[in-house]
């Protein structure tokens, strides 16, 4: 099911024609709440709150501005607009309001900042004097700049200030992600750990753990601001290859096998990797 919560997600943040995959994915969940409503609901529960963890909002907003910086001075005359497209999402984000402590707390810190540059970005647009686009740099390069000690410091994330919801997801019908099996008994997710670690490296991915029902805890990198789709791809191939290998007895005596670990895309720039020791 998370394959189809992926396109259904990539469905919701674009403009998805009638043929696309994503509307197909929609459809087939739809059916399938018929069925398994329960199932459903918790898999698109699940998948979207994985997504809030792997890329919290400073995260967000240290990425895009620092992509809106580049793209207004290196972009020429098309400069402020390719800024300003870069920033809207992230602008609508904040209007729909926080869902989380990590969230509201974002707002309490950097909120008022990033308003006024907004508004100064809006006089530009009326008046077309850049003095008021040089006003909104200084404030988004103050907030840049705390964001960037800001991610520095954190080094444990409490899933009860990035994602409630997730810390309350427990003995769930949903399958720990990749270890689903047509002729093997389900492995459940159980819960959530309650403390995630973030790794020391430039996009800051997190280790994970859920406990499944079988009594195990598994561990994944969780990985944002990254499309681990092709990863996927090339586990399948992989899996093909080995199966290929041990098709005869020769071959199956040589134990030529590729070590495999699950990937599990979330959305198109998110994912569980399973934690090899």
């Amino acid at each position: 099911i998370y394959p189809l919560a992926v396109a259904s997600h990539e469905a919701r943040n674009q403009e998805a024609s009638a043929s696309s995959r994503g509307h197909w994915a929609e459809r087939i969940l739809s059916t399938m709440r018929s069925h398994c409503d329960a199932l459903v609901e918790q898999a698109l529960l699940v998948s979207n709150e994985l997504i809030r963890v792997a890329i919290l909002w400073g995260e967000m907003w240290h990425e895009s501005l620092e992509q809106a910086y580049r793209r207004y001075f290196y972009y020429e005359h098309h400069g402020v607009d390719a800024m300003l497209s870069v920033l809207a999402p992230l602008y609508r984000l904040l209007e729909q309001g926080p869902a989380t402590a990590n969230e509201r707390a974002f707002v309490a810190a950097h909120g008022d900042e990033l308003q006024v540059a907004y508004d100064y970005c809006n006089q530009f647009s009326l008046t077309g004097n850049e003095a008021h686009l040089q006003l909104a740099w200084e404030r988004f390069y103050t907030v840049l700049r705390q964001l960037g000690r800001e991610l520095q410091e954190a080094k444990t994330l409490q899933l009860e200030q990035v994602s409630p919801q997730l810390l309350r997801a427990q003995d769930l019908e949903l399958a720990v992600p990749g270890t689903y099996r047509a002729d093997r008994a389900v492995v459940a997710i159980q819960g959530f750990a309650p403390s995630i670690r973030v790794m020391t490296s430039k996009q800051r991915p997190r280790r994970l753990a859920v406990k499944g029902s079988d009594g195990l805890e598994y561990v994944f990198l969780l990985k944002g601001h990254e499309d681990l789709r092709q990863d996927e791809r090339v586990m399948q191939l992989f899996g093909l290859v080995n199966t290929l290998l041990t098709s005869t007895e020769s071959c199956a005596r040589l134990d030529l096998g590729i070590q495999r670990y699950n990937v599990v895309p979330l959305s198109t720039n998110s994912g569980l990797i399973e934690w090899v020791p």
